[in-house]
């Protein structure tokens, strides 16, 4: 008596709440896949935004470098030649020793020094090149550069090899 009594009056919620745990019931496959593509989505966003991360952090390591090699370029860096061909510029490399065109010695520490590519570096303590920075402004390489056409005896060189 007082199952139909419970029957009569709510039967409606019943009837919809039976449908609903059977259509849960028969789409609890899909929902378990909807699950998974969301966790899916969830770790490619997460990789995405490292990835972004990562990128402005370069650009702005970038800009920073930019900037002292821009100071390099317009404050007086020694553009390096090659030894065999003292009209041809080389390009700087991070522990290369650089010398002197005449004595052959190392430059001094201290010496900036710089390429046809926008790359400028320092002379370290045994005068190799260190603390290299990079800038992609065109105009004030060829600038500096245009200075020495026809002046390479006086340029530092990069003997090749090691």
């Amino acid at each position: 008596m007082n199952n139909t009594r419970i029957w009569r009056k709510h039967k409606t919620s019943i009837v919809f709440g039976a449908l609903i745990g059977a259509s849960l019931l028969y789409s609890s496959g899909d929902i378990a896949q909807n699950m998974g593509a969301i966790s899916d989505i969830k770790q490619s966003i997460a990789q995405n935004s490292k990835q972004q991360t990562i990128l402005e952090q370069q650009l702005e390591f970038e800009k920073e470098q930019a900037t002292i090699a821009d100071s390099r370029y317009e404050s007086g860096c020694l553009p390096i030649v090659a030894t065999v061909y003292p009209h041809k510029y080389v390009t700087i490399v991070q522990g290369k020793v650089i010398k002197d065109r005449i004595t052959l010695n190392p430059l001094p520490k201290g010496t900036v020094v710089c390429d046809a590519n926008g790359n400028t570096g320092v002379i370290a303590l045994r005068g190799e090149v260190a603390a290299i920075a990079f800038t992609g402004n065109r105009d004030l390489v060829a600038t500096r550069l245009k200075r020495f056409r026809g002046g390479t005896y006086s340029q530092p060189i990069d003997e090749g090899g090691k």
